[in-house]
């Protein structure tokens, strides 16, 4: 990893990598490369926002809430939760958590990607995929209205404060991030500022239920090893079953004549994709903005995984070669590979002979 890791970041034009990487239910090595910023080199105490990795805290915290019997992941938002750009419509009596953490929303990501930037239907709830931001925040506003609690203390007392995870903080800057933050690099390689591309999260004005999740590798590290562990049965089928097929999907399938072979099946579960070959399978989820690219993973059955932080707009080629160098998941790897060959037109570098 160390060889490769400068030559990787000097091609894509990026800031500095944080990888973590879990074995038998542990972390079991850790590295950092390159710069948080231009006058500090990337380190475990560097800071990350991970973009729409939030998705998997708010998914986890919904799951523990809902197996406790203090929300229900199939009762109507529209109780809890007033939406002027929606709640004309029937169709928003039919969402629920379950629909929205799965993607099956039939909403568009966010409201600017409308004309008139307000967010509407494309179809009926439950019957399509389509990824959706403003879907999860929806589900995260219900789980507050229903419970009287923020988002963040309820992901405090559900997940971080009982595993333990101390360096994660959602949609604001604590003091502990102070000197410590991962500046967003872009396209071109320039450092640009938190301020710039992320306005408000100095406020903490954000929900930071689908991005804006602050962390450090080895705190995400903390808290999927501890997913792995607590493999209770009604948590890991709400995590584990998957509800949105993306087989066929245009960008997020898999690209059938680059890939060796394709996931058996594979979809959303409840915030998590899921990717199963045969009996194994794989949990993941991506992170990407004008600044940042992140790639975390685990397996349920193989209990293995990893975090991979990149400040860095152009990260994908290296997270694939990273995901390669680890080698516990070979199959997710090459998956990765024909992807980023298929969306971006050639594949990551691979040495001679590998």
């Amino acid at each position: 990893m160390a060889r490769e890791a400068p030559g990787l970041l000097k091609d894509g034009r990026l800031g500095g990598i944080g990888i973590a990487v879990i074995r038998d239910g542990r972390v079991a090595w850790t590295g950092y490369y390159g710069r948080q910023s231009p006058d500090a080199a990337t380190t475990e105490r560097t800071v990350f926002n991970t973009a729409s990795i939030a998705k998997t805290v708010t998914a986890e915290t919904l799951i523990a809430l809902a197996v406790a019997g203090r929300i229900d992941l199939d009762e109507p938002i529209a109780g809890y939760v007033r939406n002027p750009d929606l709640e004309g419509d029937p169709r928003y009596r039919k969402l629920t958590p379950r629909l929205l953490l799965s993607h099956r929303s039939g909403l568009r990501n966010w409201p600017d990607d409308y004309d008139d930037g307000k967010l509407a239907f494309d179809w009926e709830p439950g019957t399509r995929y389509r990824y959706s931001g403003a879907g999860i925040e929806l589900a995260a506003r219900y789980a507050q209205a229903k419970t009287g609690k923020s988002l963040r203390a309820l992901a405090a007392e559900t997940l971080l404060t009982p595993m333990g995870v101390k360096e994660m903080a959602v949609g604001e800057l604590p003091a502990w991030t102070d000197g410590r933050l991962a500046l967003p690099v872009n396209s071109e390689g320039a450092f640009v500022s938190i301020d710039s591309l992320y306005p408000g999260l100095k406020e903490g004005s954000g929900v930071g239920a689908a991005y804006d999740l602050i962390t450090t590798a080895p705190a995400y590290a903390t808290f999927l090893s501890k997913v792995i562990a607590a493999r209770e049965p009604r948590t890991a089928a709400l995590r584990e079953t998957i509800l949105t097929d993306l087989d066929g999907d245009a960008i997020y399938g898999c690209p059938r004549k680059l890939v060796a072979r394709c996931p058996d099946a594979y979809g959303y579960a409840l915030g998590w994709q899921v990717h199963r070959y045969g009996d194994h399978q794989v949990l993941q989820h991506t992170g990407n903005d004008e600044g940042q690219t992140d790639l975390v993973y685990f397996s349920p059955d193989g209990r293995d995984g990893a975090v991979i932080f990149v400040n860095g707009a152009n990260g994908w080629a290296a997270i694939t070669r990273v995901v390669e160098l680890i080698g516990d998941e070979p199959l997710m790897a090459a998956y990765y590979r024909g992807l980023v060959q298929a969306l971006f037109g050639a594949p990551p570098p691979k040495p001679d002979g590998d």
